[in-house]
């Protein structure tokens, strides 16, 4: 522990007269208290540590809900570590976020009248530079207030001075071993935004286009010609083969003539492939490497020329003939007219299907073949796929094991040129005199004469390196490599990446790819795969959709505590959850719940001494705390098994079920009376099995639980002698104690027996009633005061008479007062009368030969149950009303 850590606790604004959690009181306070003192760092135990670094969210704006949810899943996993004794790093970061920063910066400068290109290179970076320290300050707060508990020692950039260093020598030795090269290859690139863009980035919407079919006429000059269904009729300039698939009978006979391409009069081959797929249009399609990935595709296998006929601003090329100069929407009802005065335009019909469209800008797709930079997957992928396979690297869960091997073992060359200004600029020069292309040695300055000619007119490639070229670094550079640092040795490979499966492939898939490249070890041992957070109702958060959930909005409106525990509960490893005021609503009673429940305690603990709040209490001890203790074990158990197993929501629920509903509504219940009395056994469970829950929440709920920790260890001083719960051990179970459990939990079904025929027969709740048990009397009758006080009874052992039940094979039986009884009496006559006419009905029905000989099996089926549930029902209630006499 550090020197720091000596740090004496902050003084609570937040008293116990407060009969709710006051987080505003406490969070900042606390927050800065646990940061100052160095309790974030990892301890210089010689254990293996644990580690995560954190998915940097990209500095475009504030947080959102999903950062707050994934990362809040990552603190529960880090505080639990910690609380274990390992050494625990939480490393925190933020990403540059390449196009999406850069397209809100320039969104910005619009506002203002500007434009990148009006102000330059070096000025537009100045301006993303002045973005980038407003918003990763503001970032790193709003992590702070979740009460992430991160080594803010070790923040990390991706355009720190080193990290740009280190994506450089990547870059370089990449070169240097054959891994990447430039080429002319197809890619997806925005008109708007003036860039390539990945995979990643590429929405597909359903639509409805216009689905043209066309005739191209045989070269030959025979009758008819190939029909043609295209969706683009805008690139027909552009084709250079039309093809068919070799199976398809339709077409076979065709296969190796000519047709001729309507408008530009380009004769051109019918070829087979595999890639066509019949049962579109007509089943013969027009190819076009020039401007579709699939046809790009087509075009390599049959060595055919490659037209472009649209530029990179949208507009139709001199290549494109009559249609030069037109925009993309232009050319398209031009190239109609055109069809239709030549008679080929054969049929137009409306078709829904998938488009894609750059996410950032909602701009439709143009695919364009560009000279870029690529890097091959060839040598580089094969060792992550087997890293998967083998277990070196475990997906959670595993379900999505199968998904990453469907992406990998299809993997293609990854684009990795930007044309924009904001990020790594590629670390290659161009010479002008003589095309070389010059990429320095790892440690050497900028080139600036070309090392085959000597020229000195070379230039920078002024693009920049896809985002996650960068990102795919992080969990080595983040650590320091290249160079060979104390914490990359300690704590690379780290122990878990959790992130959303949007990005499993473009992300995760790659930081494994490089990592086994530059360190020769997976990056991570466990990934772990969550879903995305929607609002109530299952809709998906847009913003476009107004429908985005702020987390601090969150936080300010009902605490972190609260948001933590809300973000969590109820959420399935990789499946999807959902946020709703109603949820976080409940979370704040649960806080409210732990917080009064700890009043309680340490009111009863206060002006006396001899306690120690990490003593379990032997001795003669009540049934009630034998219970407690031994459900406070198997708590302990539970937790740990799902923490264990990632399984948060699971954990959340237990931790929730295990305080509100047997500490505080069952345990401090029956321990009230002793407790008041002063008790010493009772005031010792009830400072030990405070001490274990807050343990057992402080994960989850960290400001609520360190807050009462501190004020119960100045109560009942512990032998730890921990200075904040975060550094205080996890609780260890013992054995159950199957007894207690057996019979506290006979007590509490006939307390819950007695209260709900109460409940169900409308017994006043001031009113105390007759109840008679018969049952093993060695269990209730030493509980019995217990039992009266829980159920507000007075119990007897004789058989009695009253309304009855059967619980664990004890009949319990609650006697009625005369006006209690006469209204229970009309109401079960009424309901009575109604189930008996149900009952009724539902006998004539099936009476009916025709109904049951005509209508359907499942109905009749159905109708049979339902009379068999009738009948049941109509028994229940007269049984009810003998019962009442």
């Amino acid at each position: 522990m550090t020197v720091a850590a000596k740090l004496k606790a902050p003084e609570s604004a937040l008293g116990l007269a407060e009969k709710n959690f006051q987080p505003a009181a406490v969070e900042a306070d606390l927050y800065r208290w646990w940061e100052a003192s160095g309790y974030f760092q990892p301890s210089e135990e010689k254990k293996p540590p644990f580690s995560i670094i954190l998915p940097p969210p990209n500095v475009t704006g504030d947080l959102h809900v999903g950062h707050g949810f994934t990362f809040t899943q990552e603190d529960i996993l880090v505080r639990w570590h910690r609380m274990q004794g390992d050494p625990t790093l939480f490393l925190p970061g933020s990403d540059h976020a390449g196009i999406a920063a850069h397209i809100v910066v320039e969104r910005e400068l619009a506002k203002e009248g500007l434009d990148r290109f009006q102000l330059g290179r070096e000025r537009f970076l100045e301006e993303m530079w002045k973005w980038m320290e407003l918003y990763k300050p503001r970032m790193y707060a709003q992590m702070r207030a979740m009460g992430w508990s991160l080594d803010w020692t070790r923040t990390a950039f991706t355009m720190d001075p080193d990290k740009q260093k280190a994506v450089r020598t990547h870059f370089i030795r990449l070169f240097r071993e054959g891994h990447l090269y430039r080429a002319d290859r197809i890619v997806h690139w925005c008109v708007k935004d003036q860039t390539t863009y990945s995979d990643l980035e590429v929405e597909h919407v359903e639509r409805t286009d216009t689905l043209w079919t066309v005739r191209y006429p045989f070269a030959d000059g025979g009758k008819g010609g190939v029909r043609i269904a295209t969706t683009r009729p805008e690139t027909i300039v552009a084709d250079v083969a039309v093809a068919v698939h070799p199976d398809d009978v339709r077409w076979k006979a065709l296969i190796g003539k000519h047709v001729i391409v309507p408008v530009v009069e380009r004769r051109v081959p019918i070829i087979a492939d595999e890639a066509v797929d019949p049962a579109f249009g007509t089943g013969a399609v027009k190819v076009t490497p020039g401007h579709d990935a699939t046809d790009f595709e087509i075009g390599k296998r049959h060595h055919l020329p490659i037209l472009s006929v649209i530029d990179t601003r949208g507009l139709m090329t001199p290549a494109a003939g009559a249609l030069a100069g037109l925009t993309r929407e232009q050319a398209r009802a031009d190239m109609v007219q055109r069809l239709k005065r030549l008679g080929l335009l054969e049929q137009e019909e409306p078709l829904t299907h998938s488009v894609g469209r750059h996410d950032r800008c909602s701009t439709i797709d143009e695919p364009l073949v560009l000279k870029q930079w690529w890097c091959s997957m060839e040598r580089l992928a094969p060792p992550a796929v087997d890293a998967v396979r083998s277990g070196r690297v475990h997906i959670i869960p595993e379900r999505f094991e199968k998904t990453y091997f469907q992406w990998m073992d299809n993997l293609r060359d990854w684009n990795i040129s930007r044309q924009i200004w904001w990020g790594h600029q590629i670390p290659a020069w161009y010479c002008r005199d003589c095309s070389e292309v010059v990429v320095p040695d790892e440690d050497a300055p900028d080139p600036t004469r070309c090392p085959r000619c000597d020229s000195t007119d070379i230039h920078q490639d002024p693009d920049v390196l896809d985002t996650w070229f960068s990102s795919a670094l992080w969990p080595h550079t983040t650590l320091g490599w290249p160079k060979d640092t104390p914490d990359l040795r300690r704590f690379y490979p780290t122990s878990v990446l959790n992130t959303a499966y949007e990005i499993l492939f473009f992300w995760v898939a790659r930081m494994i790819i490089m990592g086994l490249h530059n360190m020769r070890e997976v990056p991570f041992r466990i990934v772990f795969v969550n879903g995305i957070v929607r609002v109530a109702g299952g809709e998906k958060m847009s913003k476009t959709k107004g429908n985005v959930v702020d987390p601090m909005q969150m936080v300010r409106d009902f605490g972190a505590d609260a948001t933590r525990f809300g973000l969590i509960s109820g959420v399935a490893p990789g499946a999807d959850s959902q946020v709703s005021p109603e949820k976080l609503d409940h979370a704040r009673n649960l806080v409210n719940k732990v917080w009064n429940a700890g009043r309680f305690v340490l009111s009863a603990l206060g002006g006396v001494s001899g306690i120690a709040a990490d003593a379990r209490p032997t001795g003669a001890l009540s049934l009630a705390d034998r219970w407690i203790l031994s459900r406070a074990d198997a708590a302990t158990r539970e937790a740990q098994t799902y923490l264990e197993r990632f399984e948060t929501g699971e954990y959340a629920a237990l931790a929730e079920r295990f305080f509100w509903s047997e500490v505080a509504d069952w345990y401090l219940e029956a321990a009230k009376p002793s407790a008041r009395a002063k008790d010493p056994l009772t005031l010792q469970t009830l400072a030990y099995v405070l001490d274990r829950s807050l343990r057992l929440l402080h994960p989850l709920m960290p400001f609520v639980t360190e807050t009462l920790a501190q004020q119960l260890w100045r109560a009942a001083p512990t032998a730890e002698a921990v200075p904040s719960l975060m550094l205080a051990a996890w609780p260890e179970a013992q054995a159950q104690d199957a007894d207690a459990e057996r019979r506290f939990g006979a007590l509490m079904d006939v307390v819950r027996a007695i209260r709900n025929i109460r409940q169900e027969h409308g017994v006043e709740p001031s009113a105390t009633v007759d109840a008679f048990v018969d049952g093993d009397r060695d269990i209730f009758e030493p509980q019995r005061q217990l039992i009266e006080r829980l159920a507000d009874c007075r119990l007897e052992f004789e058989p009695g008479s009253g309304i009855a039940t059967v619980v664990r094979g004890i009949t319990v039986r609650v006697r009625l007062a005369a006006a209690d009884a006469g209204a229970a009496r009309a109401r079960l006559e009424r309901e009575l009368a109604e189930a008996r006419e149900q009952l009724r009905r539902s006998r004539e029905l099936l009476a009916r030969g025709a109904f049951s000989e005509k209508a359907p099996p499942d109905v009749v089926s159905k109708e049979r149950a339902r009379l068999a549930e009738r009948e049941v029902q109509v028994r229940k209630l007269e049984e009810d009303l003998r019962k009442l006499g």
